[in-house]
């Protein structure tokens, strides 16, 4: 009796594995993601007449479309942003002195890759650049408006002041602007020709 109920058990247990197996080879296989890449350039040297800030160019923060995707420059310029799939994207490197103009990046469904400058006021211009990139750092940003010089010529052109220094203009007199511009040029101003007044001489009548 103990003997048949081994035989039982052990034929239980070889049926049980072999079912397992089958379900498993039956069940689908999980499906794969999307293919991911990865975007390298570097940061080119700034021109030497622009001061090197601090930290630069570690300071430099890299975004693909407005931050869906973030990367960083290493010390010696190189940067990678990783785990992008294909699709077309903007590149935009920020920094809070240096101005950077942004790129155009499409990736193909190979992993072919083509970068070309982004117009916004020519949107159908195409200028293709090098990939890995190469991004050019732009001229300083300016927060701040140079403060207006004074000028004498503003002063003496000012309406106020002119109406101050003539006030009235007498018949005979050359105009306002032919005055100016000879104070201005040196040159005297033009006589302009006379014309007959009615009080002339009239003709002979027969």
């Amino acid at each position: 009796m103990s003997k048949m109920l081994n035989k039982f058990v052990i034929i239980l247990m070889v049926s049980t594995l072999a079912s397992n197996r089958v379900t498993a080879a039956r069940a689908p296989a999980p499906a794969a993601g999307p293919a991911l890449y990865t975007i390298e350039g570097s940061i080119l040297p700034l021109d030497p007449a622009v001061r090197v800030p601090e930290r630069w160019p570690a300071d430099v923060s890299l975004a693909l479309n407005g931050g869906e995707y973030l990367g960083f420059v290493q010390a010696d310029g190189s940067f990678r942003i990783s785990g992008v799939p294909s699709g077309s994207y903007v590149l935009y490197a920020h920094h809070a002195d240096i101005f950077f103009q942004p790129i155009r990046i499409d990736i193909a469904h190979n992993g072919k890759f083509r970068a070309r400058k982004l117009s916004h006021l020519r949107p159908s211009q195409v200028v293709k650049l090098p990939y890995p990139l190469m991004l050019k750092p732009g001229m300083p940003r300016r927060y701040f408006r140079t403060r207006e010089q004074w000028n004498i010529l503003d002063y003496m052109l000012n309406p106020m002041v002119l109406l101050m220094v003539f006030p009235k203009i007498p018949t005979g007199v050359p105009d306002l602007s032919d005055m100016i511009t000879s104070f201005l040029t040196g040159n005297r101003p033009v006589e302009k020709e006379k014309k007959p007044t009615g009080g002339g001489s009239s003709r002979k009548r027969n």
